[in-house]
């Protein structure tokens, strides 16, 4: 035995075991090896083949690489085609009494002249009209004017003028980079609508608050179909890794006003998008109602809901964080030292391996050979280790709860060897919740159960943006400015990780 180590096991056995007992025991361990080569299976199941090849079991692992975990291009525009058509909105009649906010006249002012799509050749002008609309650039704001001129038909048969492009609010005061910088402001910066009026004052513009509300809120109602078609295509993926964070909503019905919320992270990494989902609890609804039809992996840091929900799931394989288990080694490392820092050296080879695959961009068919030949022969020695050492510490202490919690998880810990486009932990997802931190900090709370589910769309695309390393801005103001005159089976082409690629000539 190694120092600070003594085989409680085999005092046991010694003291108290018959032959019977010991041969129980055997039998026991069996069972546990033959678990997890069913889990391993049920993996590969998923990973291979048509629904009719899910129930062979003899699939090998030179199959591995062959399929991608991501949606295809076709499966996209499928999507994007379910999404029910958003009718354009009604402009109010404003109320008597309710000005229109007026524009200062000390800002600059941009003039865009629009002639009318059909020949104007033999018509006389006979005026124009202004529409003027407020336009921010980093750190200024100015005055956009669309001229529009105006002309009467030499037959008399009426008047000919250009036709204004899509607004997010129709004869509104704001443009769409308005709403679009209000929303990053909020939602990456985590700067409050307070606090952003503040700033605007004192570049020349005052809005008042209830206008602010109301403009990020029509945004948001623009987004609407672009954000099922999000939600659609993310839990159509074959991975995704998936995750939860806390959130304080304004609530009278609850003690202090304050309700306590979550936000659900559902993260693929194959495809780059993220989604927030607002629920009001951390139980089991959530997930349960959101991943009713996937079908595929699952990766997780080890939360209890998961394990109840996708643990014995015939179609969800339910894998696991490295990230979690190192972690718990660190903290034995005083309970023992040399036997914690064995493990984490040996981690740290894992890690080292993902990291050259990173550097040197290699493609995902390549990570999976690389796994294969690298990482599977240390992942398979580590698991023998934990095997053999599940029962030579207390299981209350550091090292005996370290050795427990991956023990028992080793085969969804060892899964993501199988195949390049996984992870070997979740740390893409949690990053993904870093812009909700900061918003936490700033703003405390959501005003409403309604406000939060809005922000977890804002979040979700924010955070999309990201993970595709495309400006937020520039993508939002763009989205604005063509969503509703986009073509509905196009609709996938203005998600983040298609944006790009889709871009106007």
């Amino acid at each position: 035995m190694e120092n600070g180590e003594k085989d409680y096991k085999k005092l046991y056995e010694e003291a108290l075991l018959t032959i019977s007992e010991k041969e129980e025991n055997l039998l026991k361990k069996e069972e546990i090896i033959s678990d997890q080569q069913f889990e391993l299976d049920k993996l590969r199941r998923h990973l291979f083949g048509f629904k009719s090849e899910k129930r062979t079991n003899n699939v090998g692992d030179d199959q591995l690489g062959l399929f991608e975990l991501g949606t295809t291009r076709s499966v996209q525009e499928e999507l994007s085609e379910s999404i029910p058509v958003t009718e354009k909105p009604t402009p109010k009649k404003r109320s008597k009494g309710s000005g229109r906010m007026s524009l200062p006249e000390e800002l600059r002012r941009e003039d865009v002249v629009i002639e009318p799509s059909e020949s104007t050749e033999d018509c006389v002008r006979i005026g124009e009209e202004v529409t003027e609309v407020l336009e921010v650039v980093p750190a200024s704001f100015y005055v956009k004017r669309y001229i529009r001129p105006k002309y009467a038909r030499s037959n008399g048969e009426g008047i000919i003028i250009g036709v204004l492009p899509d607004r997010v609010i129709e004869k509104g005061i704001p443009s769409e980079s308005v709403i679009a910088q209000m929303t990053v402001d909020k939602y990456v910066y985590g700067m409050p609508l307070h606090r952003q009026i503040d700033k605007y004052s004192k570049m020349g513009v005052r809005i008042p608050a209830s206008s602010a509300s109301d403009w990020i809120m029509k945004g948001w109602n623009h987004l609407k179909p672009l954000w099922e078609l999000l939600r659609l295509i993310v839990v159509n993926q074959k991975y995704l890794q998936v995750d939860e964070t806390p959130i304080k909503v304004q609530d009278r019905d609850h003690k202090n006003n304050i309700h306590q919320g979550y936000m659900w992270l559902y993260h693929s990494p194959v495809d780059r998008l993220v989604l927030f989902d607002y629920q009001k609890g951390r139980d089991q609804s959530g997930p349960k109602k959101m991943l009713a039809d996937f079908r595929g992996i699952i990766q997780t840091d080890g939360f209890a809901v998961y394990d109840s929900l996708f643990g014995d799931h015939p179609d969800i394989h339910l894998t696991f964080c490295m990230a979690h288990a190192r972690r718990k080694f660190v903290d034995a490392v005083k309970d023992d030292e040399k036997q914690a820092n064995y493990i984490l050296d040996e981690i740290q080879k894992l890690y080292l391996l993902e990291a050259k695959m990173r550097d040197d961009s290699m493609g995902w068919q390549q990570r999976t050979a690389l796994r294969k030949e690298h990482a599977e022969p240390i992942l398979e020695n580590l698991g023998n280790w934990l095997e053999e050492k599940q029962y030579s510490y207390r299981p209350k202490s550091p090292m005996g709860q370290a050795i427990a919690y991956a023990h028992k998880r080793w085969a969804g810990l060892s899964a993501y060897a199988l195949h390049g486009q996984m992870e070997i932990d979740n740390n893409l997802v949690e990053n993904a919740v870093r812009p909700l931190a900061v918003g936490r900090k700033a703003y405390l709370f959501a005003g409403s159960h309604q406000a939060a589910e809005m922000a977890a769309a804002m979040y979700s695309f924010m955070a999309s943006c990201k993970k595709n390393k495309i400006n937020e801005f520039d993508w939002l103001k763009d989205v604005f400015e063509r969503i509703q005159s986009h073509k509905q089976k196009d609709l996938y082409q203005l998600l983040p990780s298609n944006w790009e690629e889709y871009q106007p000539k």
